[in-house]
């Protein structure tokens, strides 16, 4: 199975010709950790050279001075880009790796919503079903599949919380994925590849979508985006100059 790299290096030494899109989690990644630095290191000079007792004040101040020099180290680590989307394929950017997904691949996209004591809750993430799961899982590395495993199980036990209220029975292998799957076409997955085609078929009965987009990586509101994606799978090439425009403008240049 071929792997792809990053959107990054394969198309900006090409003069990418699609929309970049950069997730509004990641900003201000710099300025959060040079800012919470200072911050600390004149809080540290003070509390070295003033005689008397630490105060419950400069504890406190201290205290978020090192959470904001973490949150800035993790948002450096992000890649500049979350979404690379062109007119023919969106890919995902991640510091594991990337998925694709063509246009043509793409069967529906919304917000995933369950229902919930009655009430209908957004997860907040967007879903896109897939039309040949064999496509996107052939363009997938283990590496990344076993991280989103592991950061996307939130959504998959809230979306299973929901279906088994009630008292309904819900089968264990839900939560435990296999190694081992076979699909529809005759393909056969093992290891961190299998568990992530058996999550997004768990996915697609508990949800109706199979892969799932989170909004730490969109530039607007879950819906906002879920409704741009549509508007791309039906004219991509419009959609992503229209983009373009926006992105440009917004960026002032």
């Amino acid at each position: 199975m071929a792997h792809n790299s990053s959107p990054q290096h394969q198309d900006e030494n090409n003069g990418y010709q699609g929309a970049k899109i950069r997730a509004q989690g990641s900003r201000y990644g710099a300025q959060t950790l040079l800012i919470s630095a200072g911050v600390l290191l004149v809080l540290v000079a003070v509390i070295k050279f003033r005689p008397g007792e630490v105060l419950l004040a400069e504890i406190f101040i201290l205290s978020a001075s090192l959470v904001g020099v973490l949150v800035g180290f993790l948002k450096l680590r992000e890649p500049f880009y979350s979404i690379y989307l062109d007119k023919g394929k969106l890919s995902y950017n991640h510091k594991y790796g990337c998925w694709q997904l063509a246009v043509g691949n793409l069967a529906r996209v919304g917000v995933v919503q369950v229902q919930r004591q009655g009430q209908v809750l957004d997860l907040n993430v967007i879903g896109i079903c897939l039309r040949d799961e064999d496509e996107f899982l052939g363009r997938l590395s283990p590496r990344l599949a076993g991280r989103l495993l592991v950061e996307q199980r939130h959504f998959l036990i809230q979306a299973i919380k929901a279906y088994c209220q009630d008292g309904k029975e819900c089968p264990p292998h839900w939560l435990v994925e296999d190694t081992d799957y076979i699909s529809e076409t005759g393909c056969k997955y093992t290891g961190l590849l299998a568990m992530f085609a058996n999550r997004m078929n768990n996915l697609k009965l508990l949800t109706g979508y199979h892969i799932l987009l989170p909004a730490a990586a969109l530039d607007r509101d879950i819906w906002t985006f879920s409704y741009m994606l549509h508007r791309w799978q039906q004219d991509p090439e419009l959609t992503v100059s229209r983009l373009r425009r926006e992105l440009s403008v917004a960026s002032g240049k």
